[in-house]
């Protein structure tokens, strides 16, 4: 009787440990801060230029050298990554760090998909604002978040996504979803086809932040393909995003195989190579105007789109 009441105590004290954590987390002090900061730049009219600062010189400079102290890092293909026009990054889902990972790699900015559901947690919610992250709903039709998504690729900018839809738990690659695909050929943007290397092996799928494994000797590679552009002439429908959808999973691959994918004009027979003279041509292609949907068959939920 004793003992159950004793074991009764330290179960309410850990309640009360627990809700006085969870309290001083929700109240924190930086994301109060960091919210009045994004008003005030907000009313001044330069909330953009503040985040881009922020994305740059606070968040992008600082995930390299954290990534370089803690793990050895190197970058391949940087020279890859197009100039002119927006882009679609697509790549392996391996761990959390995935999207600082290959978007430190790239020298524009890349914005991200995000579960809606992580701009609930305390202090994460303040690091992802400022990178323009998206929030998407998952699971249903999020048409806000997909306007968003098509806006930033229209305006030349670029948007990150794991067609795989989840982390892998031992780095090999599951089978795409359409998502990426469709908003591709839709807007008229070619992707940029990117691989991951051991970053499931230092922060696993499911561990917690304590189990990270850092500065052990571990290596995180990052490696950037070549840009695939889309033929102007491809009509909208379920044929052409799966043809699409395939070849981003083939490219990939390649990448994982340790080669080089081809930079190329998928078209609706067989893909034309354009290597020879690439920056002319993502000026011809990038500027196009969107496409309108006429494909039923083509599911806008969101349960397309890879969120982490």
């Amino acid at each position: 009787m004793v003992n159950d009441k004793i074991i009764e105590k330290k179960e309410n004290l850990k309640v009360k440990k627990k809700s006085l954590a969870r309290i001083l987390l929700e109240n924190n002090p930086f994301d109060k801060i960091a919210d009045l900061s994004r008003i005030f730049m907000g009313k001044l009219g330069v909330l953009e230029v503040f985040d881009d600062f922020i994305y740059w010189n606070v968040g992008r400079a600082n995930f390299i050298r954290i990534f370089k102290l803690l793990w050895e890092y190197p970058i391949v293909g940087k020279e890859n990554f197009p100039q002119h026009g927006g882009a679609m990054v697509i790549s392996n889902h391996q761990s959390e760090l995935d999207p600082w990972l290959v978007g430190s790699a790239v020298n524009k900015k890349v914005q991200w998909l995000s579960k809606i559901e992580n701009f609930d947690i305390p202090i994460f919610k303040s690091i992802i604002k400022p990178f323009g992250t998206i929030p998407i709903k998952r699971g249903q039709q999020d048409v806000d978040a997909l306007e968003k998504v098509k806006a930033v690729l229209e305006n030349g900018g670029c948007v990150g996504m794991f067609p795989e839809g989840t982390r892998s738990p031992d780095g090999e690659l599951a089978p795409f979803h359409s998502g990426a695909a469709k908003l591709c050929l839709e807007v008229g943007v070619p992707y940029v086809p990117c691989s991951i290397f051991g970053a499931y092996k230092v922060f696993p799928k499911h561990a917690s932040l304590n189990k990270i494994k850092i500065r052990d000797g571990s290596i995180i590679k990052v490696v950037i393909g070549k840009p695939v552009y889309i033929d102007p002439s491809m009509e909208l429908n379920y044929e052409n995003v799966q043809k699409i959808k395939n070849e981003m999973r083939k490219d990939v691959l390649i990448l994982q195989s340790g080669e080089m994918n081809v930079s190329r004009i998928i078209r609706k027979g067989i893909s034309i190579s354009i290597d020879q003279d690439r920056v002319q041509i993502e000026e011809n292609l990038t500027s196009r105007p969107p496409m309108k949907d006429i494909g039923e068959k083509i599911s806008d939920s969101t349960k397309d789109f890879s969120i982490s």
